[in-house]
């Protein structure tokens, strides 16, 4: 009886593991979270809330760096919507991938955000923006060429 239970618990923890509907929610709360600490320019407090993979890789001031660039070029969130979502679980892990068409004040960018685990243990992985506002024009390669010193390309 209780090896029947055990059962039951484990497959209640699996299946809600795998629930795509609770991973995209939970995913879209923490979105939310960024988006404010990125608004509030809180650099220190949006690798803090990230995952601990993420906090190896990504210095504070790296992610002061990524801050202050989308902002220059971006501006502040205006909107942002959910275009695509994933969800994986593989080797007892779960992924969650969302991804986000956001208007920021000065143009559009696709946010890519990667998750891992779920609920309450859901972490940040990997955050990802591109928009054509983010790349370099030639001028800009120039400027970063003379300060150098070195080739850019």
């Amino acid at each position: 009886m209780k090896f029947r239970m055990f059962l039951a618990a484990v497959a209640a923890l699996a299946l809600a593991a795998c629930n795509p509907g609770a991973q995209v929610e939970d995913a879209r709360g923490q979105i939310d979270k960024f988006h404010a600490l990125y608004g509030a320019g809180d650099a220190k407090g949006f690798r803090e809330a990230s995952g601990v993979a993420f906090r190896k890789t990504v210095t504070e001031e790296q992610v002061q760096g990524l801050m202050t660039l989308f902002s220059k070029r971006l501006g502040k969130v205006q909107s942002s919507k959910q275009t695509g979502f994933n969800t994986g679980f593989n080797n007892g892990t779960t992924t969650t991938t969302i991804v986000m068409q956001t208007r920021f004040e000065r143009g559009e960018a696709t946010e890519t955000y990667v998750f891992t685990g779920s609920g309450k243990d859901m972490e940040l992985l990997n955050w990802n923006v591109t928009s054509p506002l983010l790349e370099l024009s030639p001028e800009d390669m120039k400027k970063l060429t003379e300060e150098t010193g070195e080739a850019v390309g």
